[in-house]
């Protein structure tokens, strides 16, 4: 009995003991608890983990994935053995499943336009931004873009010009249509040659409202030339056509025909094409994640975005004809020389409210731009028509109001006003070339409705009596005659340039 009453006294202290060493500290764990623990260190150590070198990823990728935000482009690791187009962070096993950092939903943060960048900055107030300060932000609060442009506009249409035949042929006949053959104008598109110009866009994003912001444009072609230059001294045969109304047949005033008369004639169409627009833009939605490159088969960052826009538009279209004959008569009975000049010259302005729309997105280095956009406004036609006729007889010269296809019943300066829609269409392709410069190439298409041509406003049907010296003073046929004539205006073509963002 003795024995086993000390056999309980020693068991009851054993426990105790136990007891307290396990309770007391709260640090000492159970063997079974120690051995999952030594297990599960084990496992974490047998993980591959690629080692950190140091290397940072390249600015320009940076600057590409956040080239739709307003927070600065943070320096991020890149791992040795990733491909170095991958921009991971901190969490590298979430930023590739694309639920990391990199890879975050839409935000909009205190200061300009954020889309999955949690590290925006304020330089003015890094803790946030109460209003009161100016704050600017990287990359994203502004950006310029200079573009040239390599355009082609919609030909001009004219009447035939200038046409010849066939030597031998009757004094009666040659240059008259249809049998004559067209050397200038007629079927002939003129000004279809490429025009070179130029387009700087320039904006920057609110501060206090982040997802609006300002974008100014100038757009603009240098004046391009078309010319026509003949000279004959009788052989081959230069005639300028046009429709006779007195005789209801087709005719011609010659230009050079043998021993009758020598001449030159000189044409010139001119055109030149501007505009400018202000327009306000609209965060509509945006989205960032990642993708996978085509080219490196690796994961890199990629965003959206599209944008509303609306504003001022502003379109200029100046253009001109002009035709000169320099004539000397061959008939020793009626010596003298004439100088005749032709001129109609059209400006269309356009003035109207602009809707827009404009997607953006982005995949690595990579970024392709697209847009839409509709003009909607008034264009005021002006038409000028000029032209004299310079006579030389005897030593004496005269000058009189009118030439040939300009006369006084059609000169003057007319104005009107029509209703113009312009629509826009661009797709532009970037690849980020710095941090916060971009290489682009890009193509445009504007279409202008109802403008006038200075090929159009041209009354071929003239009325010979008119031709000065007017003598009698007409009063019957009073060709030609002035009527507007609308048609339709495009132009189209490839740009190249650059961008840079701040």
């Amino acid at each position: 009995m003795n024995r086993l009453l000390a056999l309980l006294i020693v068991a009851t202290i054993a426990g105790g003991t136990a007891l307290g060493q396990s309770q007391g500290t709260g640090r000492t764990a159970s063997p079974t608890v120690r051995v999952a623990q030594e297990n599960a260190v084990s496992r974490s150590s047998a993980v591959p983990r690629p080692s950190m070198v140091g290397r940072k990823v390249p600015a320009r990728m940076i600057a590409d994935q956040s080239i739709l935000q307003s927070g600065p482009a943070p320096e991020t690791d890149v791992y040795e053995n990733e491909p170095e187009a991958m921009v991971l962070g901190e969490n590298y096993e979430a930023d590739i499943m694309g639920s990391g950092p990199e890879c975050a939903t839409c935000q909009t943060d205190t200061c300009g336009l954020s889309c999955g960048n949690p590290r925006s900055f304020d330089l003015c107030n890094p803790g946030g931004f109460d209003g009161r300060q100016l704050c600017l932000c990287l990359p994203s609060h502004g950006w310029v873009s200079v573009e040239y442009l390599m355009w082609y506009a919609s030909g001009m249409e004219t009447p035939a010009l200038v046409t010849t035949s066939p030597a031998g042929t009757a004094q009666a006949a040659a240059g008259v249509l249809p049998l004559a053959t067209t050397l200038f104008g007629g079927n002939n598109d003129i000004m279809s040659e490429r025009l070179n110009g130029m387009r700087i866009r320039f904006g920057w994003w609110f501060v206090n409202h982040p997802n609006l912001g300002i974008e100014g444009e100038y757009v603009g072609t240098a004046q391009e030339n078309e010319s026509f230059d003949r000279n004959s001294t009788g052989n081959p045969i230069l005639a300028r056509p046009f429709y006779n109304v007195l005789t209801g047949q087709e005719d011609s005033e010659l230009v050079a025909f043998p021993n009758i008369i020598s001449g030159r004639v000189r044409s010139e169409v001119t055109s030149q094409f501007t505009g400018a627009a202000v327009r306000f833009k609209r965060l509509m939605c945006c989205s960032s994640g990642c993708g996978i490159s085509p080219i490196s088969c690796g994961p890199v960052p990629s965003q959206s975005r599209t944008d509303a826009t609306l504003g001022w538009r502003y379109f200029q279209l100046d253009e001109g004809l002009t035709v000169r004959e320099d004539l000397t008569s061959l008939d020793t009975l009626n010596p003298g020389s004439f100088i005749l000049n032709d001129s109609f010259q059209t400006k269309n302005q356009f003035n109207g409210v602009e809707l827009g729309v404009q997607w953006q997105g982005r995949r690595g280095y990579w970024s392709l731009d697209t847009l839409m956009r509709l003009g909607l406004g008034n264009t005021r036609q002006t038409v000028t028509i000029a032209g004299n006729t310079q006579t030389t007889q005897n030593g004496q010269t005269t000058t009189n109001n009118g030439g040939l296809l300009a006369q006084r019943t059609n000169i003057g300066s007319y104005t009107r006003d029509q209703f113009g829609v312009i629509p826009e269409l661009g797709a532009t392709i970037g690849y980020q070339l710095t941090e916060r410069l971009r290489l682009t190439a890009g193509y445009s298409f504007i279409y202008w409705s109802n403008v006038v041509r200075p090929g159009d406003q041209i009354d071929a049907s003239i009325n010979p009596n008119l031709l000065p010296p007017e003598n009698p003073i007409q009063t019957a046929f009073l060709n030609p005659r002035f009527a507007f004539q609308d048609s339709d205006y495009y132009i189209q073509g490839l740009s190249l340039g650059g961008d840079y963002r701040w």
